[in-house]
């Protein structure tokens, strides 16, 4: 498992981006800008409630995670080549794994939201998908150095999800693909190493809570 600790900085920083939004400073465009920001604004409204349980946390973040990111493209984009060898069920189920992983690590960490602050900077666009690129940064509640997050989000109105997510220009789903990659190449090129992984780090989270 200890390869999947990277991996799972990976997730965290993904889960922080949406942590740390607050009301922005900068008005975002009516488009990618504005989903941005009404994601975070989602997020702060209904995770950050004290008085709800951890499982109901738990299931805001998924509903919010599956609206506002495609989970399953990240998934099988940092799966890679592996995913063309897997059965169709063993794909169902590394889906469940990764999502379940993303949630069991950080949906409680929400209830531990400091006061950060998020400003989008601007909005541009950026391949043959015309996705857009939103530019922001995160600024800490301590008055510490700002962090540059870059958010790519594909599709418009209620089709847009964000598809990868860069920190200070280090793009989080190609990070995450040469963890998971590591984790197969360890277990002998047998994808089954990284489900068992999976496995055995979502059920462990699961059984602390």
């Amino acid at each position: 498992m200890t390869r999947l600790t990277r991996t799972l900085f990976v997730c965290s920083a993904l889960v922080y981006c949406v942590l740390s939004f607050q009301a922005a400073s900068a008005a975002p465009d009516s488009g990618a800008g504005a989903f941005v920001k009404q994601l975070g604004d989602r997020a702060i409204q209904t995770l950050t409630v004290k008085e709800i349980s951890e499982a109901e946390r738990e299931e805001r973040f998924r509903a919010l995670l599956r609206d506002g990111f495609d989970v399953r493209r990240i998934g099988r984009f940092v799966l890679g080549r592996y995913v063309r060898s897997m059965k169709p069920a063993l794909v169902e189920e590394y889906n469940a794994l990764f999502e379940d992983l993303i949630v069991a690590t950080y949906a409680a960490r929400f209830a531990e939201y400091s006061g950060q602050t998020f400003d989008i900077k601007r909005v541009t666009t950026q391949g043959n998908e015309g996705d857009s690129i939103v530019m922001s940064e995160i600024r800490p509640a301590d008055g510490g150095t700002p962090i540059r997050v870059d958010w790519q989000v594909r599709g418009e109105g209620n089709d847009a999800k964000i598809i990868d997510v860069r920190v200070e220009g280090v793009s989080m789903s190609l990070t995450q693909r040469e963890e998971f990659t590591a984790v197969i190449q360890q277990g002998g090129g047998n994808v089954d190493s990284l489900l068992d992984a999976l496995r055995k780090k979502t059920g462990n989270l699961k059984s602390r809570q």
